[in-house]
């Protein structure tokens, strides 16, 4: 028991590592989070409108203009080249990253766990095979995710996403052949 364990934690942390990797030490999804001058009047004006908390999709039709047909195909004509975003709003900014990294250790670990666990049904296969399989793996996630949500919102950071796909879990592969 104690060496599932173990190498769970140990891939938990490559997980980790991988993504302070890629979201801070080489920045891969700096596209996704951007600086604009524009900041300051925008949050200001977000507050003014008294906003609840949560994500929007900008641009979106009305409850009405969704339930009925004919007012679906006229916001559709009337949307056809116009902007759109996405806003995930927040009212306060809470610069404490400890609760959210710990949570963040726990999920990698559990992914770990998991994708070790699913190895562990191959038996002794090569290798090869549990690279590629922690690599598929790692591929649907992207797909069913990431990649889902970029044909809808272009989500700038999406070959950054590929690369998470593939990088840390071809190393949990390769890691899977010394516990199996």
């Amino acid at each position: 028991m104690k060496k599932p364990l173990l190498f769970g934690f140990l891939g938990g942390l490559i997980l980790f590592v991988w993504q302070f990797i890629s979201f801070a030490g080489a920045n891969l999804h700096g596209s996704a989070q951007a600086y604009t001058p524009l900041q300051d009047p925008i949050l200001e004006r977000l507050a003014e409108l008294n906003l609840e908390e949560g994500m929007y999709a900008l641009g979106s039709p009305s409850p009405e203009e969704r339930a009925d047909p004919a007012l679906g195909a006229e916001y559709m004509a009337r949307m056809e080249g116009q902007p759109y975003g996405v806003l995930n709003y927040h009212k306060n900014w809470r610069g404490d990253m400890t609760p959210n990294l710990l949570r963040s250790v726990v999920m990698n670990i559990l992914t770990a766990l998991l994708l070790f666990g699913i190895l562990g049904l191959a038996g002794d296969a090569t290798t090869g095979k549990r690279v590629m399989i922690a690599v598929a793996v790692g591929l649907a996630g992207f797909m069913f995710y990431p990649y889902s949500n970029f044909i809808w919102f272009k989500n700038p950071d999406i070959w950054a996403h590929l690369a998470d796909a593939l990088a840390p879990f071809a190393l949990l592969g390769l890691l899977s052949s010394k516990i199996h």
